[in-house]
């Protein structure tokens, strides 16, 4: 290298320090300038912050009291079942303010004092009388002030910023005339990168404390949607009290118990032989109505109550020959009773023995012509088999059937039978209880009979009875239903009603638990049919939990 040409490279170093310094002092201005004056920004929405509000509970009530307008709104339900209670009386003391709570006609109760509007922290306590049920609840209510200030350092102090940036440019042409003393020319470029990122860290240190919005060290955002349900950030459900009311949420507390376990099978309703039996005539005929007319699906019948008459049909060849042997015989007969006439005529003369079989050849000959006359117009008597209701009714007036046709069903409907295929052999001697789902939420119980012989398509048949005594069973025969069988040996675990498993985003099982006055969380859980009703969670729970059993769908579709 030249020496000559050192002195040419200065005024170069000298303009590389200077472009650090005009480049840190605009990125300072720009900064405070746009931190500073915010122009057209849009205010925060109105609502976002929750009213203030005081909880409590005991084990009888939750309480909970929302302050808006110097008023507080107060909801009082039952704490293990979430049950609105509606006709209590509630004496409140909120520091000077004392008086009782008024009955408002959505269920709620109201209580005002101007001391509701002042800024500051209140020591409140209720005191609850609903019924026989005497209670005293309180909590602390924190009041803030909605004018309060909440700006930090972008507009109350600018300031920072410029003495931040005018500390960095003041420390880099320190920096400069100690590398121009020196002549370490390669260094100056090091210590002219290092002050820029210097100045940069500055900036964004600053930019992290500016203005309304950004973050404030560990303050933390309020959060958004004032006092409407709400799906919180760890995917809990904020429900405030007047909305868990119109959905109608309800809620049960659990205790771990031991509990049957349980299997499922698939079956279908048929007709319990000794309560049920079905019409068909033994001939072929025409449908004729009977005493009471043809019966109804539904219509009650008694046994012996005759519901139909089938008029018996034949072909033309049939009635012809049918005519013809009628006529012979009445000819036969004709000459049988003239015989008789004759042999009485000469009584005395003639042998008894010649009377008598003159005589019993009339007869017969009457009796058979009486039987063939009847034939040609024969009719059969269709008779209720049991009594019961018609399940099946196919046919009309003035129908032809075939002998054999099922024309009538008829059924007791608090005796049916259920039949179910089971795949294993052990089943039928492990059978508790069962009990039959014709759709869901609904149960019928049954009582096992027992179970066949013989695999019938791969699996055992094991038949079960509706429980005596029962009216109103709905079901019908040949419905498909589902067979809930209740084993003797058992499991741990919590019951609750099937409405009170949801699925969740990611198609689990899972249970709303109510962690808070107006707080829920989910659960996810595992469970085990118990019967059409109910099913047991046996790991995601703990005893005590209040789960939501109604309502629970809604919740869930909380966003």
């Amino acid at each position: 290298m030249n020496p000559n040409d050192k002195p040419n490279k200065l005024p170069a170093l000298i303009r590389q320090a200077l472009a650090a310094i005009i480049f840190i002092a605009s990125n300072a201005f720009a900064t405070v300038w746009a931190a500073g004056d915010h122009g057209a920004e849009a205010p925060a929405a109105a609502g976002a912050v929750t009213s203030p509000r005081v909880t409590s509970h005991s084990d009888l009530f939750e309480l909970v009291g929302v302050v808006e307008n110097s008023e507080m709104k107060i909801y009082l339900d039952r704490y293990a079942s979430n049950e609105p209670v509606t006709d209590a009386n509630i004496e409140v003391e909120a520091g000077p303010a004392k008086g009782s709570a008024l009955r408002l006609p959505d269920g709620s109760y109201s209580f005002k004092h101007e001391v509701l509007g002042q800024p500051g922290t209140l020591a409140v306590s209720f005191v609850v009388a609903a019924g026989q049920d005497t209670d005293l609840l309180g909590g602390d209510l924190v009041i803030t002030d909605p004018h309060a200030e909440g700006d930090f350092a972008g507009a109350t102090r600018p300031w920072l910023r410029w003495a931040a940036y005018a500390g960095a440019a003041l420390l880099l042409a320190a920096l400069a005339a100690a590398a121009w003393r020196k002549r370490r020319r390669q260094s100056l470029a090091g210590m002219l990168m290092a002050a820029c990122a210097l100045g940069l860290g500055a900036t964004a240190t600053l930019d992290a404390q500016a203005g309304p919005g950004h973050d404030h060290g560990n303050e933390s955002a309020p959060a958004a949607g004032g006092n409407a349900p709400r799906r919180l950030a760890d995917g809990g459900v904020f429900l405030p009290k007047a909305s868990q009311r119109q959905l109608g949420v309800r809620t049960i507390s659990i205790e771990e118990a031991s509990l049957p376990t349980t299997v499922e099978l698939t079956g279908r309703v048929v007709l319990d032989s000794p309560a049920g039996g079905k019409v068909q005539p033994t001939q072929a005929g025409r449908i004729e109505a009977g005493p009471r007319g043809l019966p109804q699906l539904g219509q009650a019948v008694r046994k012996g109550e005759v519901l139909a008459v089938v008029r018996a049909s034949s072909s033309a060849i049939e009635r012809a020959n049918q005519q013809a042997q009628s006529a012979e015989l009445n000819a036969s007969l004709a000459l049988a009773r003239r015989r008789v006439e004759r042999l009485r005529q000469l009584e005395g003369t003639v042998p008894q023995k010649d009377m008598e079989a003159a005589q019993s050849d009339v007869l017969s000959l009457q009796q058979r012509a009486a039987a063939v006359a009847g034939s040609v117009s024969a009719t059969e008597a269709l008779v209720a088999p049991v009594s019961g209701v018609v399940a099946a009714a196919g046919v009309v007036a003035g129908q032809v059937v075939a002998a054999g046709d099922l024309l009538f069903e008829i059924v007791d409907p608090s005796r049916m039978s259920v039949e179910a295929s089971a795949f294993d052999a052990g089943l039928a001697a492990n059978i508790a209880s069962a009990s039959a789902s014709p759709a869901p939420g609904t149960s019928v119980p049954l009582q096992f009979v027992g179970a066949g012989s013989s695999l019938r398509e791969g699996a055992i048949p094991l038949v079960f009875r509706t429980m005596p005594g029962r009216t109103a069973v709905p079901l019908s025969i040949h419905q498909p239903v589902k067979v809930t069988v209740q084993t003797k040996s058992q499991v741990k675990g919590f019951a609750v009603p099937i409405g009170a498993v949801v699925k969740s985003a990611s198609n689990q099982d899972m249970v709303w638990v109510h962690t808070g006055a107006e707080l829920f969380q989910p659960r996810n859980v595992r469970v085990l049919p118990l019967d059409g009703n109910t099913v047991a969670v046996v790991d995601g729970l703990k005893a005590g939990d209040r789960v939501v059993t109604q309502g629970a769908p809604l919740v869930n579709q909380v966003r």
